[in-house]
């Protein structure tokens, strides 16, 4: 099948100028979770762990999205992936996932071709037919797009300069622009230096990091996030805890 020749697709280059931070500041080991807050109200959790994949030699991340125990009966949230990424420019090569979304129940699978800037998307309501998604830039997941963003070298890149990324939201691309910004941030009730990067249109995502040695996820927001059922409502997360890794990858 198709994925599984992309399964083992490595790519070889950088996109753009954009540099990336060598060492990179996340490690294998590293999981950390985030509160999620829609339109004001604490609903749920977001974890996220990196492994190694040993048979692929890979960087692995694995999240899951779930909503609390106390508001299940209401709305039955649990959606879960995996993304093996290129360790070089943090792009994916495959990505799996699966939806619960209340009613809606659904099982994807997605491989990467990025010097043609695609991705081939299969799922299980469209009966794993597929679906070929063109970008104008290579095309991440949401997991790849949060670790491209810990990344970058901020210090080689112009606070006017405009970052070019395309990533996927269900069965659409988007082909966006961000910019980034220093601020200072509560954590741990002292004001720390961060590093927040802003998008342009989109879904409206604004992603802010610490300015640390792990580039720690502090907050997420996306203004526009749809979720079965609810159509488009705004998206807001939060550090719960970090846990960094030990083993550089």
């Amino acid at each position: 099948m198709k994925f599984l020749y992309f399964f083992y697709f490595i790519p070889l280059f950088l996109f753009g100028e954009v540099k990336i931070l060598k060492p990179l500041p996340f490690k294998i080991g590293e999981s950390f979770s985030l509160k999620i807050y829609i339109i004001g109200q604490y609903v749920g959790l977001f974890q996220m762990q990196i492994t190694n994949n040993a048979n692929a030699n890979q960087p692995v991340t694995s999240s899951q999205l779930f909503t609390r125990p106390e508001l299940r009966s209401l709305y039955d949230m649990y959606d879960s992936d995996i993304t093996i990424f290129d360790k070089a420019t943090i792009l994916p090569i495959y990505h799996e996932r699966t939806i619960k979304e209340g009613q809606w129940e659904d099982h994807l699978k997605l491989t990467f071709l990025h010097p043609e800037k695609t991705c081939f998307y299969y799922s299980r309501k469209r009966n794993y037919k597929e679906l070929k998604l063109n970008g104008t830039n290579p095309i991440m997941d949401y997991n790849t797009l949060l670790l491209y963003f810990r990344a970058l070298d901020y210090n080689s890149i112009n606070p006017e300069e405009k970052i070019n990324v395309s990533y996927r939201h269900r069965e659409t691309i988007y082909n966006s622009s961000f910019t980034y910004e220093r601020v200072l941030v509560t954590y741990k009730k002292q004001k720390v230096k961060a590093i927040r990067v802003k998008e342009e249109k989109g879904l409206g995502i604004y992603f802010t990091m610490l300015d640390d040695e792990n580039r720690t996820p502090f907050e997420i927001r996306i203004a526009a996030f749809y979720i079965v059922g609810f159509r488009f409502v705004d998206l807001y997360v939060l550090l719960d805890n970090f846990y960094p890794g030990n083993e550089s990858i």
